[in-house]
Formats: structure tokens, sequence, C-alpha cells
């Protein structure tokens, strides 16, 4: 990947930039260490990598809860110089800056460099680790994905803190530019106090400096050329691991072998599976949360139900019989109590269940195939959206960031927007025009995100269609 000449002038002393993974779902921490891994690659920090931790809801393993954000992501070394907590407190911490004077907290600290869990009191405490490096590190950034935006511009960037920008790429001005970027959000303006300082932390796991956000939905690259290049090295360098890529290609391959001829337009016959997320467990939007009737009557305007069509199901629903094994002698019940089997017919169809409608699979399925047994168990989400993502079709569940980075995913292979939808009513045709990013900026990724970027220029709606 041929890197655009660096605006940032590189000072002689090795500057670092730590973070503290987010406390959401897998997803909600990808996103913000995406954000972590453009700003230490375009500013020229080291990333310190946090210490193995209980990420949440990745506890499949009961031996060993402790996982690195980076156990998920293919090595991305040569793009960004990385060092881990201990190594970096052996290096800028120990005799350089000021310990715990009570040697319980000086232990305490030095215990938790390699793994933490997320309790202030625990004897390994990653929130005792992360309020001591919000003290002794140079700058912690009050900044909030919902409130701000970092604005990095090539010929203003080393002024004082929000000077006037005055260059044009394209036909609106930075000044211009930049506001459409921000919306209503406050642009914070990278300058030379932020650039100067040797450790810049962010203390993100707290409400109120929370960056739940996308990198290209935060970070305003004003000359377009730059900010494709980090486009394209998020899409690149910041995938998931060679292992989680190829145990998804073997059910994707499987996948499009047996749905081969079987769909059929005007045209003819058109190889593909369809997919879904379907979002039931840890959710905070009740009601995204709706049956498996409702499911298959909100699309199936576009899915062409068949019961020899395949659909592949990515979910958090370990209960099986949800999605369509319906109870016989409810069903019995039903036929022994009713006079009026008009109304029983009407009722039956009305909760005609997916598995009905669709040859139905799930990740499960391919285990052996794509030998899921020798894999960390904590991947399976990982392949879930892979596989899902390269379905001829995607229904998501909205608000979800899991159903949001599947769309991204689908934007990097080049598939159309207008064949993902979502599944509740009021947003199933959201992918299918041109929006910039706004709030709610975790709840669906943007096509700002992957249309253009092998370019110049910025992105814009015509590209998109």
């Amino acid at each position: 990947m041929e890197k655009p000449s660096s605006f940032i002038k590189r000072p002689q002393k090795t500057r670092y930039l730590s973070f503290e993974p987010d406390l959401g779902g897998w997803n909600n921490i990808r996103m913000e260490f995406e954000i972590m891994v453009v700003l230490a690659a375009a500013t020229g920090r080291t990333l310190v990598l946090p210490p193995d931790n209980p990420l949440y809801l990745l506890n499949k393993e009961k031996e060993n809860k402790h996982r690195g954000i980076q156990t998920f992501f293919q090595k991305f070394d040569d793009v960004v110089n990385t060092i881990s907590t201990e190594d970096f407190f052996q290096m800028e911490i120990i005799g350089k800056k000021d310990m715990p004077t009570d040697e319980k907290n000086r232990t305490r600290l030095m215990s938790s460099l390699k793994q933490c869990w997320w309790m202030a009191k625990h004897d390994h405490s990653c929130v005792y680790l992360y309020e001591y490096l919000s003290q002794v590190a140079d700058m912690v950034p009050q900044w909030h994905g919902e409130h701000h935006c970092l604005i990095m511009d090539d010929v203003n960037w080393h002024k004082s803190a929000n000077s006037a920008v005055i260059d044009s790429y394209g036909d609106l001005t930075q000044e211009q530019q930049i506001k459409k970027f921000c919306a209503k959000r406050d642009p914070i303006f990278y300058n030379t106090e932020l650039h100067d300082v040797t450790h810049l932390h962010f203390h993100s796991h707290h409400k109120d400096t929370r960056l739940l956000v996308h990198y290209y939905a935060f970070i305003y690259f004003t000359n377009p050329k730059i900010g494709n290049y980090y486009k394209r090295l998020v899409r690149d360098i910041v995938r998931y691991s060679d292992e989680i890529q190829c145990a998804a290609g073997k059910i994707v391959k499987s996948l499009i072998e047996e749905s081969m001829g079987r769909y059929f337009n005007g045209a003819g016959a058109e190889a593909g599976y369809f997919s879904m997320h379907i979002r039931r467990g840890d959710f905070q939007w009740p009601k995204m949360r709706i049956s498996a009737e409702e499911w298959h009557q909100n699309t199936k305007g576009w899915l062409e139900p068949d019961d020899q069509h395949l659909l592949y199901i990515a979910t958090d629903e370990s209960d099986r019989s949800w999605f369509g094994k319906f109870c016989f002698w409810l069903e019995i019940l039903l036929i022994m109590h009713c006079e009026d089997y008009s109304m029983l017919d009407s009722f039956l169809l009305s909760t005609e269940p997916l598995t009905k409608h669709y040859k139905v699979r799930f990740l499960d399925d391919y285990r052996k195939l794509a030998c899921l047994d020798d894999l960390d168990p904590n991947f399976v989400g990982m392949i879930d959206q892979i596989v899902a993502s390269k379905a001829r079709d995607f229904v998501g569940t909205y608000f979800s960031s899991f159903s949001a980075y599947i769309g991204r995913l689908r934007g990097y292979h080049a598939l159309s927007n207008k064949r993902m939808f979502y599944s509740h009513p009021q947003y199933w045709n959201e992918t299918h025009s041109w929006v910039y990013p706004h709030s709610s900026y975790s709840a669906r990724e943007f096509p700002l995100g992957w249309v253009g970027i092998e370019g110049d220029k910025e992105p814009n709606e015509k590209e998109f269609y």
C-alpha cells in the first residue's frame, strides 16, 4: 500500500498512545480500536496495547477468560508500532514517573500489566491501572464520539488550536467540509500541543469520554488523498486474522455450492444464499427484538420465500426452536379448541416460522467443515460476520454494531447497498441511499467508509450509485 507523503513532522523522541478498551460488546471495542490504530499511524505514535482482560461476552473458554484485542486481528506492526503495557511501563514509567506510595497499591499496579480484571478492588485491577495512567499521562483528551470530531488538517495542523482553514479539496471550502462532517459536534483541531506530548492517554471506558463512533465518522482528514489512504489501511490491514478468514471462507464456499442454481430471476439462474443477523441477547434496544414470525413477515418481500432457498442466520439465540420448530402439542390444542378452522388457518399462517420458508443454516452446522473446535471459541462471532457479509442479500438488526459491520464488509466486497436490509419496517432501506454520517453514529455504517477510497478525492453520492 503506497503511503502518501506524510504531513506529520516526526519528533526524534518516541511518543505513545494508550487507551482503555470500551466496556461494551466486541464490535464497540473494535470501533474504538480502529480509531486508536488510525491515530497512532497518522501521527507516528507507538500504540500501547492494553493488558489481556475479560472482554465483554467473549468468555466462551472457562479456563481462560482473558484476551488481548490484538488476538482477533492480523498483525499490522509494519504500519503501526506497538508495545505491550508491561514493556511500556519498563521503558517509560518505572523510574520516570511517581509510583503509588503505598506498597500494596504498587503491587496491585504492577500485577495488572499482563492481565487485569474490570473490578476496582481486584488485586489485578484494570480500573486501578487506567486511573493511574490517566494521572501520569501528559495529556488525557476529554473527547466524546457523539459530541466531538477530530480534524486532521495537513496545512494547518501545526498552528495554534482552531486556526483558520484555507485550502479547498473539491467543491466546498475546508471550513464548509468540516462543518458538514462534524454536523452538531464541536471540532477539535489536531495541533502542536496534541502532537508534541510524549504520552497521550484516552480515558475512553468512561461514559463521558466514550468513543463509540466509526473512525471515519470521528477523524476527518481535510486532504481526501490522506483520508482515503487510512480508510484503505483499515480495510486491508486492520482486518480479522487469517484463522478467522479461512474458517469463514470454507463455510462461504460450502454455502455457495449448496445454493447453486436455486435462485431464478428474469435474467436466469443466480447462485447465492441469503443471510440474516438476528440479535436476541444482551441488547439495549427492545423494540428491535422482534419475533421469528415478524422477521418473516417483514422480510418476505425481499428474500423470496421458498423452502429450497438457503438462508444463513448469524445469531446469539441459542434456542434453535425459536426459529421455527412449531410446537406440536400447541397445534393439537388449538385444533381441539377451535371451532372456526378458518381462524385457525389464519393463526397458523401468522406464526409460520423461518424454517418453514427457507432452508436454514447456522454456524454450528459447519463446525466440522471449518474445524471450529480447533479455533479460539471466541472467534465465532467474527466468523459469523464474514459468512453473513458474503451473502447475496443480507438483513440485519438496526442499532446493532454487529450488523453494521457486516454492512461495511459488504461495502468492501463491492456488494450493492441495495441488497442489504434491516428487519424493522422503520429502517428497512436505510442503506439504499447515500447518507453522510450522523448521530447516532454507531447505529449503522455509512458509505463514506468504503465508497471511492481507491482514489484521491472526497467520496460522493455519484460514486455510490
